[in-house]
Parts: structure tokens; C-alpha cells; sequence
């Protein structure tokens, strides 16, 4: 299998990156780990080179779309992994999703969640983003947030750059679908720690629901291009 890079973007994520990377490691297909610190307060960047990681590290908090813009110059593999900080143990499944990339199945792999597992609040930010993409794409997609994504390095500086923050996701589906590349939705059994139904959760939901809105909006403007 050829070689691939597994890229985390990670924010305060010290309780969580230990173990997350040690998963990836354990399965012994991987070439490198680079994690790129999004301004962190916490030791996130100091634990990742603990266990083996290369860290990029930010000044100051740009989001997940910026911190995987920064790190597109560093990735040496022609296959890049993009998974979650907070996987933990259940990272090993996210490797479920680089035999399609790389064996030409698929140009861009995502990653399904168990029913349960993607996250606890009411769909509206997911719902808004599948419809978002079918309306600018003509594509059904089932999960258009999913974090988890493998692809090959030279599809994904085509994308470049990619939406920022928290519309990331979305963006990068309607871009790859629109320039013919093909996508393929992989079930696993992932399993992360998603924002809860408290205030913060709800904050952190209402600026993904923004995000989105953003990136689709963006490429409105592109029906007619």
C-alpha cells in the first residue's frame, strides 16, 4: 500500500491526542503523524511530540480550515489521512478509509459514524449542509461533516484553500464534486466526543451552523462559472 500521512488538526486537545495517536500507531501502516496545534492553551502540542508526532504549531487559533491550510506544505506523503483529535482508541478505524484512495476506488473517502456516535445535538447544522451540497452538486451525501477523509495529496492542494473554520467540511465536498472527483461514504465505528447539549455545546453548534452557511453561500456565486 503506498504510504500516507495522517494529518489532525487539534485545539486543547491534551486529554484526548495520547490516545488517538497511539491508535493510529499501533496499526503500523503509517508513515507520519503530524499534528497541527490551532493555538492551544493546553499541553496538546507538547503530548503529540511525546508520542512520536511531528507538531506544527499555530500562534493563535484559526480554526480547522486555517490549520489545515497551514499544514498542506508540510504533508510529505502522496496520501493524506484527515481524522478528529478526539477519536481516541477508535482512531484504527479511520484507516478503514485509505485502501479506497489508494487502490483508485474512490478520490475522496469520508467516514460514517455508528448511529449514536456522530454527535448529540438535533441535525440542523448536518441536515442544512447534505441539502447544501445536493442543491449545488446534484449529490447525496450522508455524512457531510465527517471529519474523517483520506485523498490523494495533489486532490487535495486542488482544493486549495479550503473553507475556513467549521465549514471545512462542506466546502471541500462541493468543490471535489464539482471538479469530477468521486466520493465514496465509508461505515466504521468511529466514535468521538462531540460537544454536549449545554450552552457551550450549543455556542459551539451555532458557529458550525454559521460556518456552513458561509461555505455554501460562497459558492453560490459559482453556479455559472
Amino acid at each position: 500500500m503506498p504510504g500516507f500521512t495522517v494529518v489532525i488538526p487539534a485545539y486543547n486537545e491534551g486529554q484526548r491526542i495520547s490516545a488517538t495517536i497511539c491508535a493510529l500507531k499501533s496499526a503500523g501502516r503509517v508513515d507520519e503523524v503530524l499534528v497541527v496545534d490551532d493555538g492551544s492553551v493546553d499541553d496538546t502540542a507538547g503530548i503529540a511530540k511525546r508520542n512520536g508526532a511531528r507538531v506544527l504549531r499555530l500562534p493563535s487559533n484559526v480554526g480547522k480550515g486555517g490549520a489545515l491550510n497551514a499544514a498542506c506544505p508540510y504533508i510529505k506523503s502522496d496520501f493524506v489521512l484527515i481524522i478528529d483529535a478526539d477519536l481516541q482508541e477508535s482512531a484504527r478505524q479511520a484507516l478503514l478509509l485509505v485502501e479506497p484512495v489508494t487502490s483508485g476506488q474512490a478520490d475522496l473517502a469520508i467516514a460514517g459514524f455508528p448511529p449514536g456516535k456522530g454527535g448529540q445535538g438535533f441535525g440542523l447544522a448536518r441536515r442544512t449542509a447534505a441539502w447544501g451540497i445536493k442543491m449545488l452538486t446534484g449529490q447525496n451525501i450522508k455524512s457531510p461533516l465527517s471529519g474523517q477523509r483520506c485523498l490523494a495529496k495533489k486532490v487535495l492542494l486542488e482544493l486549495l484553500p479550503l473553507a475556513p473554520r467549521f465549514g471545512l467540511e462542506v466546502g471541500m465536498l462541493v468543490d471535489a464534486l464539482r471538479k469530477g472527483y468521486s466520493v465514496l461514504e465509508v461505515e466504521t465505528g468511529l466514535e468521538h466526543c462531540p460537544p454536549g447539549r449545554d450552552w457551550q455545546g450549543f455556542l459551539h453548534r451555532g458557529r458550525q451552523f454559521v460556518d456552513i452557511c458561509l461555505a455554501l453561500g460562497s459558492r453560490c456565486g459559482r453556479l455559472f462559472e
